[in-house]
């Protein structure tokens, strides 16, 4: 006959189907079976990535392809992306789907029932929404795309998922987002109406609430960085920030300690930040983003913003700054 193995790659254990059909436990979440509580949970910290991530994954493509060939929904997001871009800067259009129920329905019924829809400046994206690979994307697409005739799209679906417990409370309850990103061409009637409509000529002035200038401290990783070159990236980042008022240690305690961890090497990825701290000397918020690259990549160009209002600084913290530090800031 037929026989299954527990999907703990370390268990062995195997049975016919209809005894794992009685007695086999099967993920919450998918389709996997194993042969016991116990193996279910000691597999699920693997698992788990793959077994949600896969599912609404798919279901982010399923959206943005929906989004791209519902007319209704193209025009919509269109008109958002536009107007955005023209009173904020570049950035990004931003849906959300609080389940994966929701998403589905959108890719069934369409524009009726797309989910939250906001307009994002790139430097409000957070990189803990969305993780850091897809932030470094999203960001250099932010800095690339042709805002006349493109937006970018993120979408983000909630994810509500069982994950085995303890003995005692044998089912906890995680919240992730699962997120993709795409750009889209523009709906063709938007650019035209917006580009022959009332006021098309004048750029609106910047809003008198935006923040002010967006600090970008980027470094180099290459394959293998000594200590004393990362002590430099972490020394670099906090006398930066201490000389418009901001203690790293004080304020941002979980980014300096991810700033000690990577001096210490026991990683050698520092993932991406944005912090929105405040400069004491001139009372003004600002957003500050440190920005690794890896290998040597070309740096990303920031785009300063085309209303003026964003003044956009990049100090290269991986060198020795020296005098320099002052002139620049």
């Amino acid at each position: 006959g037929h026989y299954l193995k527990c999907r703990y790659p370390r268990c062995d254990a195997t049975a016919t189907l209809a005894e794992a059909r009685k007695t086999f436990k099967s993920c919450h979440n998918c389709s996997h079976l194993y042969c016991s509580r116990e193996c279910r949970r000691a597999h699920w910290e693997r698992h788990r990535k793959a077994c949600l991530h896969s599912r609404v994954s798919a279901l982010c493509r399923l959206v943005l392809s929906t989004c791209k060939d519902d007319a209704d929904t193209l025009r919509h997001l269109s008109v958002l992306a536009r107007r955005g871009y023209l009173s904020q800067g570049r950035g990004v259009v931003r849906i959300l789907f609080r389940s994966p129920e929701r998403a589905d329905s959108f890719i069934k019924q369409g524009f009726q029932c797309l989910g939250e829809v906001s307009y994002v400046r790139w430097p409000d994206l957070l990189p803990a929404e969305m993780g850091p690979e897809l932030y470094s994307e999203l960001l250099k697409l932010s800095t690339e795309y042709k805002p006349d005739s493109k937006m970018l799209l993120y979408v983000a679906i909630c994810v509500v998922s069982e994950a085995p417990g303890s003995a005692t409370a044998p089912v906890k309850w995680e919240r992730q987002l699962v997120s993709r990103c795409a750009k889209l061409k523009l709906c063709r009637t938007v650019v035209s109406e917006i580009a022959s409509g009332p006021g098309a000529g004048e750029r609106p002035g910047p809003r008198p609430d935006t923040v002010g200038d967006v600090l970008v401290l980027s470094f180099n990783i290459l394959s293998k960085t000594t200590q004393r070159a990362r002590e430099q990236v972490s020394q670099n980042v906090q006398t930066v920030l201490r000389q418009r008022g901001v203690n790293l240690r004080k304020h941002y305690p979980e980014v300096y300690q991810r700033l000690a961890t990577f001096v210490e090497g026991s990683t050698d990825r520092f993932l991406p930040v944005t912090l929105h701290p405040r400069d004491t000397a001139t009372g003004r918020s600002f957003v500050c983003i440190v920005m690794p690259n890896y290998g040597d990549t070309e740096r990303v160009q920031f785009p300063v913003s085309e209303n003026g209002d964003d003044r956009v600084v990049t100090v290269d913290v991986g060198a020795d700054l020296g005098d320099d530090l002052t002139s620049k800031l």
